[in-house]
């Protein structure tokens, strides 16, 4: 069996991917987020608010038998209000770091603590974004928490090809483009005196030049079952065919 662990599976790429996981009986699927939004025989489902560090601290993963692909799929972000800082409230600065930064990495190392002696293929792949490597304004803490993470990444990449060369777990760090998830309507709705960019974000909308979240959970899925075919630690899906 294949065991996928995804977080942010209530909408967007999370649930997309989730459902593209599960046409296949092979594939068991645990989401992990704070609402139920998938049916399936083989999903099972983990209530965990990524804000609450004491919850995410107690979360273990359990014992697996007989697995072929044991899977991590960071996908859960939390997108701040757009605002310059100086105006920015602190609880969101807080609740940014939380989820994007702090639980992922605890939830990481516990994977790699539960899996990294499994003799099958382990993969963690955390979804990145455009703002971890450009500097957007009233976007601070997005991007320098996707760009902490993608930092991560990498280090934990480097970190798994000196310890475990033969047989390392395989980290990645994915870029989805721009996608259609409820995030990009809160961004459309952002004020132009809080975010000058909002008129280039209605126009992707209007234009229809979002991606579907099911496309790119298509892609993230051929990363996941063809890894001796993606090298590099950091991937855009745009480079990916299907």
């Amino acid at each position: 069996m294949n065991y996928f662990f995804i977080t942010g599976t209530s909408s967007g790429i999370g649930q997309a991917l989730a459902n593209v996981l599960l046409t296949d009986k092979n594939n068991i699927v645990t989401g992990i987020s704070r609402s139920v939004t998938i049916k399936s025989k083989n999903y099972r489902h983990i209530k965990l608010d990524l804000n609450d560090i004491e919850s995410v601290s107690k979360f273990d993963f359990g014992e697996l038998k007989e697995p072929e692909i044991i899977c991590l799929v960071n996908n859960s972000a939390h997108f701040s209000e757009s605002k310059h800082y100086g105006k920015a409230d602190t609880r969101d600065i807080i609740k940014n770091y939380n989820v994007n930064n702090i639980s992922p990495g605890i939830i990481i190392n516990n994977f790699l603590s539960a899996y990294q002696s499994y003799n099958c293929k382990r993969i963690i792949i955390n979804i990145s974004s455009g703002a971890a490597t450009t500097a957007i304004e009233s976007w601070s803490n997005y991007c320098s928490s996707k760009a902490a993470l993608l930092m991560l990444s990498k280090v934990i990449a480097l970190e798994q090809s000196l310890n475990y060369p033969s047989d390392p777990v395989k980290i990645y760090s994915v870029s989805p483009g721009v996608v259609d998830t409820p995030a990009q309507e809160r961004i459309r709705n952002t004020s132009p005196e809080n975010f000058s960019m909002v008129g280039k974000f209605i126009e992707f909308h209007e234009k229809k030049q979002l991606t579907d979240p099911v496309i790119v959970a298509e892609k993230i899925a051929k990363i996941i079952f063809n890894t001796d075919n993606f090298i590099n630690t950091e991937i855009h899906v745009n480079d990916i065919q299907i």
